[in-house]
């Protein structure tokens, strides 16, 4: 079975940093494994997102390549 992160489909994803963190808004210093990899559902608040949740990338037409 292939699993894809609920965070690539999110508008406030940033990708990876030089050291393999996968960042965004919410996580600035690094998404935990569990939000990363869908243990988690990021559509609720939890514990260290800053307020900001998971927003669907289509909403964003801003990173659309053109």
């Amino acid at each position: 079975m292939v699993v894809f992160s609920q965070c690539l489909d999110c508008k406030n994803y940033i990708g990876k940093t030089a050291d393999g963190k996968h960042t965004c808004r919410a996580f600035t210093d690094g998404i935990s494994e569990e939000v990363f990899w869908n243990k988690i559902n990021h559509t609720e608040p939890i514990e260290g997102d800053n307020g900001i949740q998971y927003e669907d990338l289509e909403c964003d037409s801003s990173r659309i390549d053109r």
